[in-house]
């Protein structure tokens, strides 16, 4: 069995090592490619948002409320809290007829570390807005406006709008019953086996219905609103175009679907399963690389990533970071 495994050496010494599962399937659900446990459960965290989304094609409210693609990825993101991502979600929220003041994913201060200056330089508080989830929540709201839905608790599993949600994740994954806990914004999220999320991803990403084909272009078209300045999920959606969905969650966890180059249409997840971040963009691309997606040269945006440097607080560099598939 293989097993993915990222060792980070510092001056030439092994100092860590982090371990993680992934899979890759095709829109059957059939295994293509598996390093470790395929079924190790995992909670999806915001790698769920793309088929969240699907809330607010299915629902009616993209076409009613007049959403542009660009809201809609912003609906999918995880954002960075810049100028473009909250302004994109107060469109939503105006399009809807909805305040922001409904939000209740909680605060934070943006991803965006100039953003986030910003702020301060202004004496200005960060606000729910500025929370990275915070076009998921819209995208919430706008389906319980849609369908009638009183917006108080929305973030309750009982509440009608995540029951609707619920059972949209239930059709994709093919799962009949999922467990949720609770999400870092206080939204449900979803426990399930990583090959279950590689097959919504592989779904979405074959582009058969409508609202797969609108997701799967809102997120590939506008992959800045997705993420934002240096995000994995941006760099490489950026680095090929029209080609890779990705979108990354908290606790290290990341699922993509994409097309090959001869056509075929596969779904990635993968989990670092001590949960550690830094190990997560080497482990996706090293799947890629290996089921044959990655092109030669290797987009420059992308070494960031495939080569990571271990620099000190002097910015000097001490260290690199390489993932390798063991065979166990």
């Amino acid at each position: 069995m293989n097993q993915l495994i990222t060792r980070v050496d510092r001056s030439g010494r092994l100092e860590s090592v982090h371990a993680g599962y992934g899979v890759i399937t095709d829109a059957a659900g059939q295994i293509i490619r598996s390093y470790g446990d395929p079924q190790y459960p995992t909670y999806v965290r915001s790698s769920a948002k793309p088929i969240q989304a699907m809330a607010v094609l299915r629902s009616g409210a993209y076409h009613d409320f007049g959403f542009t693609p660009e809201e809609l990825a912003v609906i999918c993101s995880s954002h960075s809290g810049e100028e473009i991502h909250t302004d994109r979600v107060a469109q939503v929220f105006n399009k809807a007829g909805l305040g922001p003041d409904l939000l209740a994913c909680g605060i934070h201060p943006p991803i965006d570390k100039k953003s986030a200056q910003q702020l301060v330089s202004d004496g200005v508080e960060p606000w729910e807005i500025h929370n990275n989830c915070s076009g998921k929540h819209a995208g919430m709201l706008s389906t319980c406006a849609q369908l009638g839905y009183e917006p108080q608790n929305y973030l309750d599993p009982d509440h009608p709008v995540q029951n609707y949600i619920y059972e949209v994740v239930k059709e994709y994954t093919s799962e009949a019953a999922i467990h949720r806990g609770v999400d870092g914004c206080s939204a449900p999220v979803f426990y399930l086996p990583l090959a279950k999320i590689a097959l919504a991803f592989a779904r979405i990403s074959l582009r058969k219905t409508q609202e797969c084909q609108q997701v799967f272009d809102a997120m590939t078209t506008y992959p800045y609103l997705v993420g934002g300045n240096g995000r994995l999920d941006t760099v490489l959606m950026q680095s090929y175009p029209d080609r890779i969905m990705s979108k990354g969650g908290a606790e290290a966890v990341s699922a993509a679907g994409f097309r090959m180059p001869d056509g075929q249409v596969y779904g990635l997840a993968v989990k670092v399963l001590d949960g550690n971040y830094r190990a997560i963009g080497q482990m996706v691309l090293k799947m890629l690389e290996d089921v044959g997606f990655l092109q030669e040269p290797l987009p420059d945006p992308l070494n960031r990533w495939w080569t990571p440097e271990l620099k000190n607080h002097a910015r000097h560099i001490v260290g690199t970071t390489c993932t390798e598939i063991i065979e166990e």
